[in-house]
């Protein structure tokens, strides 16, 4: 029994240290490893959807769709396994988390501060906790 709790304390230590990698190397793609550039915004929702349906740079917004939906995906994963979270607080977080580097990206001119790129990295960290919980599920 001690050794199972120690497996699993030794597991914790190792996705976190992971999940650090993991949240410095999205800050580094999103934000660090940028030039200073205009303030950009797009508001508008779904706006990337509506190009790819509309056949607009088809390939290219579904990279970015893609991109974004993937990004936060081993957040939804690895925090449950870190800490005991809800789907709902890992929404929250994502959302947070999202929303910061959009704004910091607004702020300081380093990328395009988009609704677009929150949804998508809400609902793959929404998918990252699901996979997450079906894996535990089938334990």
């Amino acid at each position: 029994m001690i050794e199972i709790a120690d497996n699993k304390r030794n597991l914790r230590k190792i996705v976190f240290l992971l999940f650090a990698i993991y949240i410095l190397a999205v800050l580094w793609i999103t934000l660090i490893d940028r030039e200073f550039g205009n303030r950009r915004a797009m508001l508008v929702p779904f706006w990337e959807f509506a190009n790819v349906i509309k056949g607009v740079r088809r390939n290219y917004f579904i990279g970015q769709i893609f991109g974004n939906l993937v990004m936060l995906m081993p957040l939804g994963f690895m925090l449950p396994i870190i800490k005991k979270v809800s789907l709902k607080q890992v929404l929250l977080i994502s959302l947070c988390f999202s929303a910061f580097i959009e704004f910091t990206q607004f702020i300081t001119g380093r990328g395009l501060m988009e609704f677009d790129d929150v949804f998508n990295n809400i609902v793959g960290a929404v998918l990252g906790y699901k996979i997450y919980d079906d894996l535990r599920v089938m334990k």
